[in-house]
């Protein structure tokens, strides 16, 4: 089996989830076993993963000890019924939510709330003291049963996590000092494990029984949300084979590739080298520096984090009638450097006056971008689309795609743009664009962080139609460099190295 572990699959993903997923899917259709671990708890996780398309196939950790990792949804109790019949407790709804207030005798004792408009499926019920102080919250996961039990001191910090099977029995306890602003395990407590119980210190300690646990013989391990996933590994068995995969830049300068420190989020990789047997990366140029980094102590391997989406034979891109529309797709977080394309739009609305930019992502920066947005007088051109989860069929609405990040490991967005025949015009940063934008061909290679040359680009490239067609036309041509048969000849090849 080879397992794929990142720490959680949200209702929105970043290029990380997406990439793990689509590496999934490939090995899905060529027959190699695989599967998506999650190490947070989240009592959405199967509702999000049925949502994304992988939800037989991916599990957490709390599944694996909560004895959960195979269920359906369970028969739902009518709540109502109950708090109003059984007990004669008074409800009293919340305007414009599906969330509802539980009074006994006058005083509220709970706040529940649903994940459905017919008050079926609990998500969360808060339960108050004499003194009207949150004390208790139980967590219902998507699939139907109490997951999560949560006893709160004030000012709601927690002392203590119950995690229950669905048939109702307490398997683990996570321990908490309450007297710190943020969360600080104390002690984790696992139960009837296998007929034994065990005690931890921290939530590494818990990780890596649960890699033990899980690891069986020909068993390959892929740490893909390297922070939280890779250190767990340090304290388990060596016999435990494990890739670390290095979905970003791997120094913190990237103008200094070869002096500048590591990265932290990498720093337990390149500190611990004979403990991983291998390093994926994504691009050859990234190979090339990392095996330079390391002398080459451990295998480094190159493979895209996604592949070309396969098309008919006859399928042949078409530019959009309409305004002139570009798009992103990325987080709305510092990196990305969006600013830089509001700045562009401002410039080009002179030269094109029904322009439009849709920004496709979510992220910290919203507020931020949408002030600049506003102080530009540009709400008429600049479009915040959120996260959407398939958006290839967006792209066949837009002329160009862009890209202005200092930095991308890859650029999984970049590959599913030119893979549906929608040209690029994104800065030269390291990694991903120089190795899939042929520049001139399908698409434009803008130095770094050069705003002026960036907008002669993208002019030059919208004021002729006739590009636009060649470039689309192009697009499906060099995409094929990353179709499904090609990248899986890399995965068969590192596959049978490291079991070799």
């Amino acid at each position: 089996m080879n397992y794929f572990i990142v720490n959680n699959i949200n209702h929105k993903i970043t290029g990380i989830e997406k990439s793990v997923m689509n590496r999934l899917k490939l090995f899905n259709d060529f027959n190699l076993e695989a599967k998506i671990i999650t190490l947070a708890w989240n009592s959405s996780l199967h509702k999000n993963a049925h949502t994304f398309g992988v939800s037989k196939q991916v599990f957490s950790m709390y599944d694996f000890f909560q004895e959960s990792i195979n269920i359906h949804i369970n028969t739902v109790r009518d709540w109502i019924t109950f708090w109003e019949d059984e007990l004669n407790y008074e409800i009293k709804y919340v305007p414009n939510s599906n969330d509802l207030r539980v009074y006994q005798n006058g005083v509220r004792i709970i706040y529940a709330s649903f994940r459905d408009s017919d008050y079926k499926l609990l998500d969360y019920v808060n339960y108050f003291d004499t003194r009207n102080v949150k004390m208790k919250r139980e967590y219902y996961d998507s699939r139907g049963f109490l997951s999560r039990v949560r006893y709160m001191r004030t000012k709601e910090m927690p002392v203590c996590d119950k995690y229950l099977t669905p048939s109702g029995k307490v398997k683990l306890e996570i321990y908490f000092d309450p007297y710190q602003e943020k969360e600080v395990v104390t002690r984790i407590m696992l139960f009837d494990y296998n007929a034994k119980d065990y005690t931890f210190d921290n939530t590494n300690e818990l990780i890596a029984f649960f890699y033990e646990q899980l690891y069986k013989d020909g068993d390959l391990f892929f740490s893909d949300k390297t922070a939280i996933t890779s250190p767990p590994f340090l304290i388990t068995d060596k016999k435990i084979p494990v890739i670390s995969v290095l979905h970003s830049t791997h120094v913190k300068n990237n103008n200094d590739i070869d002096g500048s420190d590591i990265k932290n989020i990498y720093n337990c990789v390149f500190n611990n080298l004979d403990r991983f047997s291998g390093i994926l990366v994504s691009t050859v140029q990234q190979k090339k520096d990392v095996e330079k980094r390391i002398q080459s102590k451990i295998p480094v391997f190159n493979i895209p984090v996604g592949y070309a989406q396969q098309r008919e034979p006859n399928y042949t891109p078409v530019v959009p009638n309409g305004p002139l529309k570009l798009m992103s797709i990325a987080r709305y977080a510092p990196e990305k450097q969006l600013d830089h394309q509001i700045r562009l739009i401002n410039k080009l609305k002179d030269d094109f006056d029904k322009i439009e930019l849709h920004l496709f992502g979510f992220g910290g920066e919203l507020k931020k971008l949408k002030e600049l947005t506003t102080s530009l007088n540009l709400e008429n051109h600049i479009k915040f689309r959120g996260f959407i989860p398939n958006i290839t069929n967006e792209m066949h609405h837009f002329h160009a795609s862009m890209i202005t990040s200092n930095m991308e490991g890859f650029s999984l967005a970049l590959l599913e743009s030119l893979s549906n025949g929608l040209p690029a015009i994104s800065y030269d940063i390291p990694y991903g664009p120089s190795e899939l934008i042929v520049n001139g061909k399908n698409g434009y290679l803008v130095p770094r962080n050069d705003e002026d040359k960036l907008y002669e680009t993208v002019k030059s490239y919208l004021s002729n139609p006739d590009f636009q067609k060649t470039f689309r036309d192009n697009c499906m041509t060099e995409s094929q460099k990353y179709a499904q048969s090609e990248i899986i000849k890399k995965w068969l090849h590192l596959l049978g190295e490291v079991t070799s």
